[in-house]
């Protein structure tokens, strides 16, 4: 505990995927942090299985996406079976509008093991496993933590702000008397993870049986994950009985005891904290919000989380920005995170009816589906899955944008790119962790290059063109090219126009060059700025 400074800009409590992920976010950006865990070292067994392709690319922005994610599993889709084993639905994977697969399977304890080796990057951080958190007291200024140490020795460290990613049953959050609002999701289910599965399809199969869904979800490592419902009367106890496991198993596969590598019951839940900040102190991951398994959103929420949050607390513990933006973390996540879990209670509802009359309306549903294949895509492909996109917050012009299609206020795609001299490169490797402005055409590059002094310099941009062919060197400006890629199709809704991007990937502003300096003001004041 003596190696820990006295004082940091952000005190994490918490390194499960959301706290790593947010200590390597704000790491890179420099700003410093102080990450507790009162485990005496990462979990080595198998939970999230599932990183999205907004996961995956918060990983690349953390600077970590090469150092694993070719030991995924990239998936193929999900597929859906009836009562009597035939598939009445499929999804495939999707395209990869954002840079990365839809799906890619994990081992959490490998993916945490890369997060935490990230962090030997930055001498302003630091990790302390096996210190509890006990008490914070806060103040105008900052916010002071009490920590107890593996000997038992307490101690007080100063933060300016504290993230609790502490899990779902969060010390920080009951300390601070924050409710959680929702449901209980009123069913166990029985977890098993496998080894040497028969069973290599990298697809996720969902066996929506009336007498006992089961999930089976392929994993990395020749492994599968399989979920089980509790039937009625069935206790943790009785789930957990080895007999019990091996009866499940027996007809699905072949398998020596030795294979199965994790057995364990969950009770899932739909539920969100009543409010994700207090004072100086913010809530991430499950301890703002708890979602059933069924769209694979518990873990990849949390990295939603992290990525929102990290960017703004930087800009306003360096002064870029006022503290009354980091308001927006709540206003811009709270929606899309209980979004995710509605969609996950809707999914499990469709796709694992409990009785006959939910069967018999998913078997009529199926059968309308088949005649109206559009319909049809939008439910079994899980179209309505709300995109990545904010309806409020640290966005210029979000209700009053000139264009159908407008990218303001979402996700900003990452088509297949090059450089110039024909080298291999991508849009966020070049946009870097910070801002980025982006323009398509070569009268808003050079004007972009010319004013790029009065552009936001606080905030330090990056200056990119994404053209069809190359442009001449401009000052400050790295050029890249754009390929044929539906991604980029989004984007050409904005050629005449430069893009303002947000470090988490987000389109902040949109605008014409003649209009740059009412864009800039607008968009000081949208961040506080004094």
């Amino acid at each position: 505990m003596s190696n820990l400074p006295p004082k940091t800009t952000v005190l994490i409590v918490g390194a499960g995927p959301t706290g790593l992920m947010s200590a390597n976010l704000l790491g890179r950006l420099g700003v410093g942090v102080i990450l507790v865990e009162r485990n005496a070292g990462p979990y080595d067994i198998p939970r999230a299985i599932t990183l999205d392709d907004e996961g995956s690319r918060t990983l690349q922005a953390a600077g970590l996406d090469r150092d694993y994610l070719a030991n995924t599993r990239p998936g193929r889709g999900s597929r859906y079976h009836d009562d009597d084993g035939n598939p009445f639905a499929e999804v495939g994977p999707g395209p990869t509008e954002y840079g990365f697969p839809r799906r890619s399977q994990i081992y959490q304890p490998a993916f945490e093991r890369v997060l935490l080796a990230g962090l030997d990057r930055f001498e302003h951080v630091h990790v302390a496993y096996a210190h509890d958190f006990q008490a914070l007291r806060q103040s105008e200024t900052g916010v002071d933590v009490t920590l107890q140490g593996p000997d038992g020795t307490e101690r007080r460290v100063s933060a300016d702000y504290v993230i609790a990613s502490d899990g779902a049953r969060s010390p920080v959050r009951r300390m601070l008397g924050i409710e959680m609002l929702g449901d209980t999701y009123p069913e166990d289910w029985l977890i098993v993870d496998t080894l040497n599965d028969p069973d290599q399809e990298p697809v996720s199969k969902f066996f929506c049986r009336s007498d006992r869904p089961y999930v089976s979800i392929p994993a990395p490592g020749g492994g599968r994950r399989y979920e089980w419902r509790a039937g009625p009367g069935e206790t943790t106890e009785t789930l957990l009985d080895p007999a019990r496991i091996r009866a499940l198993l027996e007809p699905i596969r072949a398998f020596e005891d030795s294979d199965i590598q994790r057995a364990v019951v969950y009770t899932f839940e739909a539920r969100i904290a009543a409010h994700w900040r207090q004072g100086r102190v913010f809530l991430a991951g499950d301890a703002a919000h708890l979602t059933p398994p069924f769209a694979g959103q518990g873990m990849n929420a949390g990295l939603r989380d992290a990525h929102n949050l990290s960017w703004k607390l930087w800009v306003v513990s360096a002064g870029m920005a006022g503290p009354s933006l980091l308001d927006d973390y709540e206003a811009e996540r709270r929606g899309p995170a209980w979004a995710m879990v509605q969609l996950a209670v809707a999914m499990g509802d469709i796709v694992m009816p409990r009785g006959a009359r939910d069967i018999a309306f998913r078997t009529s549903l199926v059968e309308w589906m088949d005649r109206f294949p559009a319909a049809r895509d939008f439910i079994i492909q899980m179209k309505f899955k709300p995109p990545p996109r904010h309806d409020t917050g640290a966005y210029l012009d979000l209700d009053d944008q000139p264009f159908d299609g407008s990218l303001v206020g979402q996700m900003l795609p990452q088509p297949p790119v090059s450089r110039a001299d024909g080298g291999e490169t991508r849009l966020d490797d070049e946009i870097g962790p910070g801002f980025a402005m982006i323009a398509q055409q070569e009268a808003t590059a050079r004007a972009m290059s010319v004013g790029r002094d009065t552009l936001w310099p606080e905030l330090t941009p990056s200056l990119i063109t994404l053209t069809d062919t190359a442009l001449p060197a401009l000052p400050g400006v790295a050029g890249i090219l754009s390929r044929a890629n539906s991604a980029l199709r989004s984007m050409k809704v904005h050629r005449d126009q430069i893009l303002l991007v947000r470090p988490d990937r987000y389109v902040a502003a949109a605008f014409w060059p003649e209009d740059a300096a009412r864009t800039v003001k607008g968009y000081r004041d949208k961040l506080g700025r004094v």
